[in-house]
């Protein structure tokens, strides 16, 4: 009996497809679970179907959200007459508008209970292949695939290759899993994954929380692959069953056709960053120590949860920010603002010299919360994309939250000496 990968499984489930069909390569049909646009590409997504199905209603205004998180609160004319229209047509359609403030779309998809595992969800958003950390198939589509989805709930896809990565080993703070992250991608980026998925195993899976998950799936996008996948497991079935939906856990067959396997020694990993131009342009932190950074960013789609805000303000308490240095944190959604407050951690970075801005999206394109450099101004974000010019003209360097909130102190590249457990 022929055996299917993870990613093969969700589409097979979601199309009208033989086996025989379910292979790389091939482009089938499937029907959606979820079809989501945002402020960036929402309007245009708009403007094409009004065009396209005039006085027409969508497939099912259940199944569709708009999640305006890019652009703060219309930060210029453009930017607020765009929400705009996505509330107004949302009106129109009785659609769900997880208005600003909420966060960044992808994560509430999850924290909210929008998506579950198994379900295929598209929408506007080139890192959305993140819910591929709770065994979602999240991929990011173009303004004319959106609208042709919302008015049929359908899409095609090319079902990639499956690469299996099995990461060996453990690891210990202050390496975190944005750490893991950072050198997973190096070592994906030169083993090659263009157009594949990835499955993770490993004994070091069962012990990363959801947070971690996100994080390492986060920086699928810069190794040029389509999704990242970690098997929804015990971990995902309680990250569900607090929300009240029960899920099972999901797996590939165990003769899965792979199209090739890669285990990475992840033990007693270090600490990482990624240095300019590119995100896989990934060095081990003693190579960049003494770097100067005027700017400093915790948030973004990969550690911008109350987590990662958590382990910031556990370096910075009963600290002071470098007064060269402008640190700014952007929750990834209200709930982690909400948690930042009741834990304390947002008092304790207010009070070493940070700054706190609206949740939502961060330093992944001009517009966003963060662009805080310039022409000479060096930027730390622990963010996933420091591609030149996308966030700003001058230097910009990937690190994890502890890095970061270290670098704020000393206003260079630092390790990290203490933290207020």
């Amino acid at each position: 009996m022929k055996g299917f990968t993870l990613i093969e499984k969700i589409i097979k489930s979601h199309s009208n497809e033989l086996d025989n069909e379910i292979y790389p390569g091939n482009i089938v049909w499937i029907n959606l679970d979820l079809v989501t646009a945002r402020d960036y590409a929402g309007p245009q997504v708009i403007d094409l179907f009004q065009k396209n199905y005039l006085d027409a209603l969508t497939f099912d205004n259940k199944k569709i959200i708009f999640t305006p998180d890019c652009y703060p609160y219309g930060n210029d004319p453009k930017h607020a007459l765009d929400q705009e229209k996505i509330r107004v047509f949302a009106r129109k359609h009785n659609i769900r508008v997880t208005d600003l403030g909420s966060g960044i779309g992808s994560h509430l998809l999850f924290r909210r209970g929008f998506s579950k595992p198994g379900d295929i969800a598209f929408g506007a958003d080139s890192h959305y292949n993140i819910l591929g950390a709770l065994g979602i198939l999240g991929q990011g589509a173009g303004d004319v695939m959106l609208a042709f989805a919302m008015k049929t709930g359908k899409s095609w896809i090319k079902i990639p290759e499956t690469v299996k990565i099995t990461l060996k080993g453990e690891y210990k703070w202050p390496t975190t899993s944005k750490d893991l992250a950072l050198y997973v991608l190096k070592q994906l980026h030169e083993y090659g994954i263009t157009g594949q998925a990835v499955e993770f195993y490993g004994d070091i899976i069962s012990k990363l929380n959801i947070e971690d998950r996100i994080t390492l799936c986060s920086l699928i996008t810069e190794a040029s692959g389509v999704i990242g996948f970690i098997p929804p497991d015990e971990v995902t079935v309680e990250y569900y069953r607090k929300q009240d939906i029960e899920i099972e856990a999901l797996t590939a067959d165990g003769n899965a056709n792979y199209i090739s396997e890669l285990t990475i020694d992840i033990h007693d990993l270090g600490l990482y960053v990624a240095c300019p131009p590119h995100p896989h342009n990934v060095k081990p932190i003693e190579e960049v120590l003494g770097t100067p950074i005027n700017s400093i960013i915790i948030g973004s789609c990969t550690n911008g949860t109350a987590a990662d805000i958590r382990e910031a303000a556990k370096i910075l308490k009963n600290q002071k920010i470098n007064p060269e240095v402008r640190l700014g944190i952007v929750p990834a959604t209200r709930e982690d603002f909400i948690s930042a407050h009741k834990e304390n951690s947002m008092t304790t970075i207010l009070d070493a010299g940070g700054n706190f801005f609206g949740a939502g999206c961060s330093t992944c394109a001009k517009g966003q919360y963060g662009l805080t450099g310039g022409e000479t101004a060096v930027t730390m974000t622990t963010g996933n994309r420091n591609t030149q010019g996308k966030i700003g003209p001058a230097d910009v360097y990937l690190a994890s939250p502890i890095v970061a909130a270290s670098t704020a102190i000393e206003g260079k590249i630092a390790l990290p000496k203490t933290r207020d457990d």
